[in-house]
């Protein structure tokens, strides 16, 4: 059954819609905004399925013709629109949007229609959007789905309900991971700390088997690093640079081991750490390495991250970020605040 109950964060969100449609308030246009995994277009499904449910209420019953259309993916009144090419055309929203807005609702009381990745329509199909916002009909709805608004026109922000959807704290997409899929709860955790606040992609991260294998490939790379290896570094860092579209994660992956050993360091056994499997490393690594020694491991991991994508040479870089790191293992000790 559909409910906004099962929306994850975002609640001041829900909230508006639900009272909105208590009070018969509802506006012509909504433009929901934010990441990608978010939760727009789930709340967006939802919010169609109560405006339209024959309860009447504000949440979709679930059980009624017009809820069980939505569940099915047939329900007349709802139109998701689609696009042809790389971008939404103007003829895209003349055929999908337009023309159909003139035409009533089938059964309900309201004719919906559904735009995903928004921010795609160029600046015709803008313009001929604008047409019918500047006109639309009492039973006419439209949500634009989109993560950059920005790219809209200021023309089509200004004439519609903008509602931006903000990051999900981890602990609630914790809970959502674990009710939901039964994921044990440190994978939970470091899936929600991959996902930067958007409940769809921690799903998808907890599910990854892709993921954990980069996981189990950056603990082993860890706990590496006291070791001034030279043949293994060198197999390291061909397999970190060969692994370009997963490095990124792996650089999130590394940097959350490096969270950990702050973790053990400031509260011991006591502390919750990301990789609770590999307690004993971590507090040995903890207790060989100053707060200055992991601020400086903090920082080179940052700084390669953030020129990564630069024109450079990937591999040499990977070397030297790695050297970097190992040598803060016996490049000791520094004085605290240096």
């Amino acid at each position: 059954m559909w409910s906004f109950r099962e929306v994850v964060g975002n609640r001041k969100i829900t909230e508006h819609l639900q009272e909105a449609i208590s009070r018969g308030r509802v506006a012509h246009a909504y433009l929901f905004s934010g990441p990608d995994g978010i939760g727009k277009r789930f709340v967006a499904e939802r919010f169609a399925a109560a405006l339209l449910c024959e309860k009447k209420g504000s949440e979709p019953c679930g059980q009624c013709r017009s809820c069980l259309q939505m569940l099915g993916g047939n329900q007349p009144d709802v139109t998701y629109v689609t696009r042809t090419k790389t971008v939404i055309g103007v003829d895209d929203i003349r055929e999908q949007v337009n023309q159909p807005m003139s035409i009533k609702p089938y059964a309900g009381k309201y004719r919906i229609f559904l735009i995903d990745e928004a921010e795609k329509m160029n600046e015709a199909a803008q313009n001929a959007l604008l047409k019918t916002l500047e006109e639309p009909p009492a039973y006419g709805v439209i949500v634009l789905l989109c993560s950059r608004a920005e790219r809209l026109l200021e023309t089509i922000r200004s004439r519609i309900v903008h509602l931006p959807f903000l990051p999900v704290g981890d602990e609630e997409i914790v809970a959502f991971l674990m009710e939901k899929y039964q994921i044990p709860d440190y994978r939970a955790r470091l899936a929600a700390a991959l996902a930067g606040g958007s409940p769809g992609m921690a799903a998808a991260f907890a599910a990854s088997e892709q993921l954990q294998a980069r996981r189990e490939a950056v603990v082993r790379l860890m706990k590496s690093l006291p070791s001034d290896d030279a043949h293994r570094r060198v197999t390291q860092t061909k397999e970190l640079a060969a692994a370009k579209e997963s490095l990124a994660d792996d650089l999130e992956l590394m940097l959350l081991w490096i969270r950990d050993l702050l973790v053990y360091k400031a509260a011991g056994a006591k502390g919750r750490l990301m990789y609770p499997e590999e307690a004993g490393e971590i507090a040995r690594q903890a207790d060989a390495l100053s707060y200055e020694a992991l601020r400086r491991m903090q920082e080179e991991l940052s700084a390669f991250r953030a020129k990564k994508d630069a024109n450079v040479n990937l591999e040499t870089s990977v070397w030297i970020m790695l050297s970097h790191l190992s040598e803060c293992f016996y490049k000791q000790p520094w004085e605290e605040g240096t």
